[in-house]
């Protein structure tokens, strides 16, 4: 992908989800929990991989979808 064809969503979003994962990680580092520390790196770096708007949101529900589950429904 070039530079050029980056668009103001894919910029926009790509920084929202990375501050959700900002957040994410320092709520995980305070409570020492690996998990939350893990999920945040996640969505902090994905957006740099993932040129497409649709499958960049599509990632960062799915991320926190996995994140749900493994910490509501399996508890660790």
């Amino acid at each position: 992908m070039q530079l050029s064809e980056l668009s103001a969503g894919i910029i926009f979003w790509g920084m929202m989800i990375s501050i959700v994962g900002w957040a994410f990680f320092r709520v995980g580092k305070k409570n020492a929990d690996i998990l939350t520390v893990i999920t945040g790196l996640v969505l902090m770096i994905y957006p740099y991989f993932i040129w497409s708007l649709g499958w960049s949101i599509f990632t960062g529900v799915a991320v926190c979808a996995v994140y749900y589950f493994l910490k509501r429904v399996v508890n660790l």
